[in-house]
């Protein structure tokens, strides 16, 4: 034991100790055994003064030595001299016991002898296990206890003495050698313990440093995010209002090109704020009876057109169900399962069927494509894995569209099952809760966005960047609305007043200039014009922290870059709610009439 290192030393006199104090009810009986066993056969003073010292000083003299290692909870170096503290009174509790090997030992009574040498024999027996981690406890105990009762049958001389006497010498050394492989088995069991917390705690490294890899990453991808999204949010306003200015033919086919390019590049941004949407809680569900039929229907509808030049037939197939989950979520889920179905199928058909089951109602997506393989059908649903894509063709998306169908359904508590192989197409299949038909929430009112709409509206725009502003003003302004922008509270409050105007709306970027946000600008405005103006809070970020942030504002919160028909239906909204008691409040919990629900595409 003192070649072994301090911390297997210390684990061991742990584990002894652990063991010691276990046994301690029950190390006062045993004396109590032998001087009951021969209370009719011996002195009764010897048994009582024996019983003293074996059953109350040395358990009492052990007891003290544990307390005192429990209050302290020394440190592993001092493990091997704890180890030592309880050899002491083990030993001498070893030579009380050997010594009522000498003086109880009765060559005329068959019943003491057997009462005597049962405890010789089972008592080094038994503290074998225990004391399997620091053996010098084990010798101490026992060979006194073993060796004594064998000197005294020795010296009385008989053959049958004699025998018995070195059958207990005997008995010691087949004691010993099990101690030794004992010893073993506890040492191996200690040195498992601390591989077994060595590669923990690698593995708690390992983590720290993939999740410190992981918030770099999503440092950086916001960081990124954002800086790309002010640019395009303002190309995507620039675009929109040069579009509505006549041009020639040549020149109006530019601007398509240039708009399909943005498009395409919004795509790809909004797929990884969809993700941070998702991770940072953003994404509220409103769960609700809604009919399945008409949900179908509309996708089937509109994928069909995006079928149709690939060569594929889509189809549809619905009863009339009512299921009870978000109709919105559900939505994505199914557009972003019927996105990678048409991706991934060359030829053939894609159908959309739901059907009632015992399980509930049953949504699925099924395709004659390339299929999956079975040892990767968990693997398509994490991120950016594209198994036909390995040269990250962006026409076929990021491969994000599967792990935001896995986030979502969680997030429904819902399961997403997969039937695929190889050449043999793919099945999608979604369980919904059956809903109640009676309850079913009708579809809200569809807005007003024409531009007349807007006819004379005035909008407060704040933007530290010069190009959104603009951007914002030139299309606003062609929508009929008044605008006046600047990039802090201060500056526009002046810019009011000097024209004599309160603002009906203000549109609001969340990270301003001076460490300020849109929500304490909108404060600040309605705090000076003592009113409660109509806002919206539009945030290039993608920080789940900063996300989280201004969706606590209780403002309708916007993403860039921004659609400008979105723009303009959050405008309507705003505009009409403003003349009206509406039922709801103009926040991130209003219902999808006035919020805006993600835009989760695949």
């Amino acid at each position: 034991m003192t070649q072994s290192p301090p911390g297997y030393q210390a684990e061991a006199v742990r584990r002894l100790y652990l063991g010691i104090e276990g046994a301690m009810p029950f190390i006062p009986l045993l004396p109590l055994v032998l001087v009951l066993g021969l209370w009719q056969h011996a002195d009764k003073v010897w048994l009582l003064v024996w019983l003293a010292i074996a059953g109350a000083a040395t358990p009492l003299w052990q007891y003290l030595v544990v307390r005192r290692y429990r209050a302290q909870s020394p440190e592993p170096v001092q493990g091997a001299r704890w180890g030592r503290a309880i050899v002491l009174p083990t030993t001498v509790d070893g030579i009380v016991w050997g010594i009522a090997g000498i003086v109880f030992y009765s060559p005329d009574s068959l019943l003491q002898q057997l009462v005597l040498l049962a405890l010789v024999v089972g008592i080094p027996a038994g503290s074998l296990f225990v004391t399997s981690w620091w053996p010098p406890v084990f010798y101490g105990n026992c060979y006194p206890l073993i060796l004594l009762t064998a000197g005294g049958l020795a010296y009385r001389g008989s053959p049958e003495q004699l025998a018995l006497s070195i059958g207990l010498v005997v008995y010691a050394v087949i004691l010993h050698q099990l101690m030794k492989k004992a010893q073993a088995v506890a040492m191996e069991t200690i040195a498992l313990r601390f591989e077994k917390q060595d590669l923990i705690d690698q593995l708690q490294r390992e983590k720290a440093v993939a999740e410190r890899a992981n918030l770099a990453k999503s440092k950086f991808l916001a960081a990124a995010s954002h800086d790309l999204r002010q640019p395009l949010h303002a190309m995507t306003l620039f675009v929109a209002a040069l579009d509505s200015y006549p041009q020639a033919p040549e020149t109006r086919a530019m601007i398509g090109n240039v708009r399909r390019c943005t498009t395409a590049l919004e795509s790809l941004l909004q797929t990884l704020l969809d993700i941070s949407k998702i991770d940072a809680g953003i994404v509220e569900p409103w769960i609700r009876s809604f009919s399945m039929a008409p949900l179908i229907q509309c996708l089937g509808t509109e994928f069909a057109l995006q079928a149709r030049p690939a060569g594929l037939a889509l189809t549809t197939r619905c009863g009339d169900l009512t299921a009870r989950s978000d109709p919105d979520l559900v939505e994505r889920i199914l557009r972003n399962l019927i996105v990678n179905a048409i991706r991934y199928t060359a030829a053939g058909s894609i159908e959309i069927c739901c059907e009632a089951s015992a399980a509930g109602i049953v949504v699925e997506v099924r395709d004659t494509g390339v299929g999956i393989p079975q040892d990767q059908h968990e693997r398509v649903f994490e991120e950016f894995i594209q198994l036909g894509n390995p040269e990250r063709d962006r026409t076929k998306g990021l491969g994000l569209g599967l792990a935001i169908v896995r986030r979502l359904a969680d997030l429904l508590g819902i399961r997403v099952g997969l039937d695929s192989a190889p050449g043999k197409g793919s099945v999608f299949r979604l369980t919904l809760p059956v809903g109640d038909a009676a309850t079913v929430v009708e579809a809200p009112p569809v807005l007003d966005a024409s531009n007349a709409a807007l006819a004379g509206s005035v909008v407060a725009v704040l933007d530290d960047e010069a190009d959104v502003r603009d951007g914002m003003r030139i299309l606003l302004e062609g929508w009929g609305c008044g605008v006046i922008a600047a990039e802090d509270a201060e500056t526009i409050i002046a810019k009011f007043h000097a024209c004599g105007l309160v603002p009906d709306i203000v549109l609001a970027d969340y990270r301003l200039r001076g460490n300020t946000t849109g929500v304490d600008a909108i404060k600040t405005i309605n705090d000076h014009f003592r009113t409660d103006i109509a806002a919206a809070i539009i945030t290039g970020d993608t920080a789940p922290e900063r996300l989280l942030e201004a969706q606590a504002s209780g403002y309708i919160l916007l993403h860039k870059p921004l659609r400008p028909a979105k723009l303009r239906a959050l405008l309507v909204g705003l505009e009409q709610a403003r003349g009206i008691d509406s039922p709801f409040p103009l926040t991130s919990s209003a219902p999808p009439a006035l919020r805006e629900q993600p835009d989760l595409r695949a």
